[in-house]
């Protein structure tokens, strides 16, 4: 009959095997490294679409949300504001919006002011 002590050597082998194979297949776990590089303005839009759009509209055009008018991003201060208020007004909020700071880290805050400026702005 099996010994308990017996299990526990044969589950750390067994365990030991799977890592000594996900190495040897070049496999790695993400816990110790940066997240990848976003594809730009590609993972600048996703955020946008999943993240601004339901408030700002799909182009940017702001909108009634019950009592709070969302601004539109095609003019006015978004248009005016130097990039570093914009990039403030994402992290920080106010004025009814929430931060993101919490959500985003600062490289797609950046890329989300570059979006935003080339998108609906027309600038380069």
């Amino acid at each position: 009959m099996p010994r308990a002590g017996d299990f526990k050597r044969a589950l750390s082998a067994a365990a030991a095997a799977c890592l000594a194979l996900a190495a040897a297949a070049g496999c790695d776990t993400r816990a110790n490294k940066p997240a990848p590089p976003a594809a730009g303005a590609a993972a600048a839009r996703t955020t946008y679409e999943r993240s601004c759009a339901a408030c700002h509209g799909a182009q940017g055009e702001g909108k009634q949300l019950g009592t709070l008018r969302v601004p539109t991003l095609r003019e006015g201060a978004a248009v005016n504001d130097p990039d570093e208020r914009l990039f403030s007004q994402i992290s920080d909020g106010g004025k009814g919006m929430p931060p993101f700071k919490h959500t985003f880290d600062d490289r797609q805050i950046q890329d989300l002011v570059r979006f935003i400026r080339e998108e609906f702005q027309g600038k380069r």
